[in-house]
């Protein structure tokens, strides 16, 4: 115990110089903390962050450079050196360490943004790295357009970043653009032979795929001469071989394809491309094995490239040559599915098509008849609105193929193989009539003789087949032999109607007169009278009158036609669009009166309401323009008398007034019951707009004002806005508010810039975008909303 207390003592005596010089150690270094020497500036410590950017230490100059952006009294073009660093620390790291990082292209992007807004003055360097970065997360346009401004501020023009825009413009498919590039390239003194030809090569191929293969084939073999590497010749003596083929020097083309198969060797994009032209030239020289081997060669060694579909149907063709039937048509469905199912292999569906359309008509002239029609199918998965020969095509296959089949009847063993056999070619024969009348609707507005010829042979068609079609010759046959049967005005309104629907509108009127000459007491004459006015109607304005006499007939004095009957009713809406049409808007107001009061619950109502507001509307127009004409015509101030002049205000402003009351029925009744066609949703428009010109027009400028104000927020997008604020300027002005005016023109030229010029065109609008800004921008310049 005694031992213990002492070495307690001694530890005690023992910790007193330490704690003396502990004591004078923190003396010191408070001095030295004291001591007066000059703190860092933010100056050097941003030196101290480049050094690291030099020496290659970027996580010290990332963090240096961070530190330094938390501090508060930066200068701006601290900041944006910084900023710049970062970016530059970024860029270096990334390719040292050989990284693709698209967070970093991104923040490189930023920092440099950041750098430029601070005021750095952005130089070549800047522009590239921008443009690496964009390029390094997708954004070609973007990084096309930062190399463009790289190149335009380094004064040397690296000729690397000359040609790395051209291949940028040609992968974004820019090919004007690319091939001004090249032809200012192809000007610089410092080029190289290898250089020049790779730009001459570019044009030359450029040249090619316009159709210029002479001049192409020319700059070709000049650029041959200059680069001799196996690449650049293979490349040269493809597109050689390419311009030969086209122009149809088979043997030349092919000579020189395969020596830039040599040449290019396996691998290179190209080489499956010489392949195929290769192997083309074989299928035209009917060599359809060695063909066969090309094509083969393409789908077994480059099962990802461009011209494996048609490599697919070249072998198809030639098998088909080969009478391997069975095997094309597997080729062919394997080349639609690969069609059909990426997007980016629509380019090649024209030639696609018409491969196919020689494959249906190779497998029809060998009567394999089956096989064909599967070709057709697959080529009509290809292009789902082929044009009017495709049905002719078809038509003429299946119609081929139901005799096959009929002709096989004889030989089927027992009655229900022989009825299946026989129901088959019915069917057959069914859709070759189906084909015939596809093929005349294709050619209703190109060859009117082809598209009666094909009528006519669905017809034959569907009489065969026992079709619904076959109607066409049944009634007129019905007709002929059985002039007084009872269901005969059936028929032949039936008949009538057909020819309408095909737009045989002569034929169609002639049955209908027929029916009413001759079976006038019927119920079918009253029924064709709406029909046969719309025939002539269709005809042409020469045959309004003749639709009128018509219609008339058949609402006026009329034993058979009650007001309750469709016909009448139907022959009464006919009737008033006919003279709203015509422009004799009193007859066509008296009419619409007469149909909306008789009809109210007819879905047709509100487009009826509109016709009606709209001749109110244009009735008081020609009234006012009358009056005018009558003033100007006048060889007596006194014909024309102050009375008879209210008399024509009066009744034109009641014509307005009415015409306003029905537009605003007709937007009640379409809010109720949405417009679902194209014109009820024009009628619905126009009614906010025509709304407001009544009131306008009626001197009403605080309700006109008002109108305008909702039909402009309905439609903001609509060129009719810009036109109704034109309206509600002129009502400011007329109110004596000039100030409310010049602002209803900001508002319209604020309105104007969100709307694209397609707009104006695809509104019909009388004035383009471009002459709608410069009226805005002129009466706001002309002083019209001065205080007077």
């Amino acid at each position: 115990m005694a031992s213990r207390h002492a070495q307690s003592q001694l530890a005690q005596l023992w910790q007193l110089p330490l704690l003396v010089a502990a004591l004078g150690l923190f003396g010191y270094a408070a001095y030295r903390f004291i001591d007066p020497k000059p703190a860092i500036t933010n100056a050097q410590r941003l030196e101290s962050a480049q050094s690291y950017l030099k020496k290659g230490q970027f996580d010290q100059a990332i963090a240096q450079a961070n530190k330094l952006l938390n501090l508060d009294k930066l200068k701006p073009e601290q900041e944006g050196a910084l900023h710049l660093l970062l970016a530059q620390t970024l860029e270096a790291a990334q390719k040292q360490r050989h990284l693709r990082n698209r967070a970093n292209y991104q923040s490189i992007i930023d920092q440099t943004r950041l750098a430029l807004a601070d005021g750095v003055k952005p130089d070549a360097d800047i522009y590239r790295r921008v443009a690496e970065s964009d390029e390094g997360l997708g954004k070609l346009s973007e990084a096309l357009e930062a190399y463009r401004q790289s190149l335009a501020a380094d004064p040397d023009r690296p000729l690397a970043l000359q040609r790395k825009i051209i291949e940028m413009q040609l992968a974004q498919n820019e090919s004007p653009s690319a091939e001004k590039s090249i032809e200012q390239y192809l000007t610089d003194k410092r080029l190289g032979a290898v250089d020049r030809a790779w730009a001459m090569l570019e044009q030359a191929q450029a040249m090619a795929q316009r159709g210029q293969y002479t001049d192409a084939q020319a700059l070709l073999e000049k650029a041959l001469a200059l680069d001799l590497s196996p690449v650049s010749q293979g490349q040269g003596h493809y597109w050689l071989g390419y311009c030969l083929q086209k122009l149809g020097k088979r043997d030349e083309a092919e000579r020189v394809l395969r020596v830039a198969r040599d040449q290019l060797r396996n691998g290179h994009p190209l080489d499956p491309e010489a392949a195929y032209l290769i192997g083309k030239i074989r299928q035209e020289e009917n060599d359809p094995r060695q063909a066969i081997s090309f094509f083969e060669t393409i789908l077994v060694n480059y099962p990802q490239s461009r011209p494996v579909p048609l490599a697919r149907l070249g072998r198809a063709l030639c098998r088909i040559a080969l009478g391997q039937d069975d095997a094309a048509l597997s080729d062919i469905h394997d080349l639609v599915l690969e069609l059909t199912g990426k997007k980016n292999r629509d380019a090649l569906k024209p030639e696609a098509i018409s491969g196919l359309k020689r494959a249906s008509a190779a497998l029809a002239a060998n009567d394999n008849l089956k096989a064909a029609l599967e070709v057709m199918a697959d080529e009509q998965s290809l292009d789902a609105d082929p044009p009017p020969d495709f049905f002719g095509r078809l038509g003429s296959i299946l119609q081929r193929r139901a005799v096959q089949v009929q002709a096989s009847v004889a030989l089927a063993g027992g009655a229900a193989e022989k009825n299946k056999r026989h129901r088959q070619a019915m069917k057959l024969e069914a859709e070759a009539g189906d084909s015939y009348m596809a093929l005349a609707n294709g050619l209703t507005l190109v060859d009117d003789h082809g598209q009666a010829e094909a009528i006519l042979k669905a017809v034959d068609l569907f009489d065969g087949a026992g079709a619904s079609q076959q109607a066409i010759s049944a009634l007129e046959l019905y007709a002929s032999q059985r002039p007084d049967d009872g269901q005969t005005p059936d028929a032949i309104l039936r008949l009538g109607r057909l020819f309408q629907s095909t737009g045989r509108f002569d034929r169609a009127i002639a049955a209908f007169q027929k029916i009413q000459f001759r079976y006038p007491q019927s119920f079918a004459a009253s029924r064709s009278g709406v029909p046969l006015a719309e025939c002539l109607i269709a005809k042409g304005p020469a045959f309004d009158a003749k639709a009128e006499r018509v219609l008339r007939g058949m609402l006026e004095d009329n034993p058979i036609l009650t007001p309750e009957a469709e016909e009448f009713r139907l022959a009464l809406i006919e009737l008033a669009q006919l003279y709203y049409r015509t422009g004799r808007y009193e007859d066509a107001i008296v009419r619409l009166e007469e149909t909306t009061q008789r009809y109210p619950q007819d879905p047709r109502t509100p487009d009826l309401l509109f016709l009606m507001a709209d001749s109110y509307r244009k009735s008081a127009a020609l009234l006012l323009a009358g009056q005018n004409a009558a003033v100007t015509q006048a060889t007596d101030a006194a014909v024309l008398t102050a009375a008879a002049k209210a008399e024509a205000i009066t009744a034109r402003n009641d014509r307005l007034q009415k015409a306003r009351d029905l537009f605003a029925r007709v937007i009640e009744a379409m809010h109720d019951r949405p417009p679902t066609g194209e014109l009820g949703r024009l009628y619905q428009k126009l009614s906010f707009f025509y709304r407001a010109d009544c009131a306008y027009d009626l001197h009403d400028y605080e309700e006109a004002l008002h109108l305008y104000d909702a039909a402009t927020l309905r439609y903001p997008d609509d060129p009719c806005s810009v036109a109704a604020y034109v309206q509600i300027i002129n009502a400011y002005l007329a109110l004596g508010r000039p100030n409310d005016a010049r602002t209803a023109n900001e508002r319209a030229k604020w309105l104007l810039r969100r709307m694209t010029p397609q707009a104006f065109d695809e509104a019909k609008s009388l004035m383009s975008k471009e002459n709608w800004d410069q009226w805005l921008r002129e009466t706001d310049d002309s002083g019209m909303y001065a205080k007077k």
